[in-house]
């Protein structure tokens, strides 16, 4: 928990989100989402169709708990109050107290019974209440919430957190392992806060409306990316939301050490491509690279004398060769007067020149 402009903020969900309790609002730290509201539940409703409780208002709850107080206190039950929305709540004892939603047809005689229909139960307090988020999501296969990145990240994550319970629930008990944090990529509204929106709605024939919009926000993205004019601003955009979601996770969590991955899927797998496959690296990498390189081609070297030396029966000498660094390039520059230097025997030094000749002569 931190301090942000006087507010007490709570961060929630591993750390994706922010919680301003003052101001009621949970706000998305990584991407843009809009800002939820907060509630201190205390009283919750449900109807008969319903599979959870729904908190009331914060200000309707503290006047159900002010008159059940009073009936607590008092022993005056079976008492009547209105909420916001003109409907019923009767607190008949601790254990019933029910909710009436008015009925919008009116009777006979012109009035409309404030107590029609099937109650909805009333309950105070979050004794007994699943704090699971129910299954399923309340939208059409084009409902722009399911193409979001954010809402298949969230996907990945509960899989993620599902197969850690399965399969190493006893290691992350014991804090031996950590969990995978999934962060989206957003780049589509920069794309399509050049005007581009502006310019499709123009030519898009109104017919089958919400499919040719999905179209333009989806599909189209294909060929925006083939195109000269945006190909580069979607790979900018990208790489700076990367390096802004990295530099950001790492500034709220101090203490990370694990490694990053980065996953792509359709044309985002093309992007990730075009952009590893072009990147140009550090000045420090390029001698780390080099240096390796000639760490990796002197051991080759070494190997290949070492073959030699074994094929001549002289492996007793391969220390005297390693010394001086040598490898099959500068053994066959030498000359006889060299391997005298080295210290070699006149018997070894005929084999070893005997073998370079006999090799340059099969060149």
């Amino acid at each position: 928990a931190g301090r942000a402009g006087g507010d007490l903020v709570v961060p929630t969900s591993g750390g994706r989100y922010d919680v301003c309790l003052r101001e009621r609002r949970r706000v998305a730290v990584y991407w843009d989402e809009e800002v939820s509201e907060v509630r201190r539940c205390t009283w919750f409703y449900k109807g008969d169709k319903d599979n959870k409780y729904i908190p009331y208002s914060e200000t309707f709850s503290e006047e159900l708990e002010e008159a059940y107080r009073t009936a607590v206190t008092q022993d005056e039950w079976k008492k009547k109050l209105e909420s916001p929305s003109r409907e019923v709540i009767i607190l008949h004892n601790p254990k019933l107290m029910v909710h009436y939603h008015p009925v919008a047809t009116s009777d006979d005689w012109g009035s409309t019974p404030a107590e029609q229909g099937r109650p909805r139960t009333v309950k105070r307090g979050v004794e007994n209440i699943a704090a699971e988020i129910p299954s399923g999501w309340p939208c059409s296969p084009l409902d722009p919430r399911r193409t979001s990145c954010s809402f298949a990240v969230n996907d990945f994550r509960n899989v993620s957190l599902s197969m850690l319970q399965a399969h190493f629930k006893k290691a992350q008990e014991q804090q031996q392992i950590g969990r995978v944090e999934f962060l989206p990529v957003n780049w589509h509204s920069s794309l399509h806060s050049t005007g581009v929106d502006v310019d499709l709605e123009r030519i898009t024939l109104p017919s089958i409306n919400r499919l040719r919009h999905f179209i333009n926000d989806t599909i189209l993205d294909v060929f925006f990316y083939n195109s000269s004019t945006y190909c580069q601003t979607i790979v900018d955009t990208v790489a700076s939301e990367m390096n802004r979601l990295h530099q950001l996770f790492l500034q709220r969590n101090p203490l990370f050490k694990g490694g990053v991955s980065i996953a792509g899927h359709s044309l985002g797998s093309l992007i990730l491509f075009d952009l590893l496959t072009n990147q140009k690296a550090a000045p420090e990498e390029d001698e780390h690279s080099e240096e390796g390189s000639r760490t990796a081609s002197s051991t080759r070297g070494m190997e290949e004398i070492k073959e030699i030396l074994e094929k001549l029966e002289l492996s007793e000498y391969r220390d005297v060769f390693e010394k001086e660094k040598m490898d099959r390039q500068a053994l066959f520059l030498c000359t006889e007067e060299n391997l005298k230097e080295m210290g070699i025997p006149l018997g070894p030094r005929m084999k070893i020149l005997h073998y370079i000749s006999s090799q340059r002569e099969m060149q």
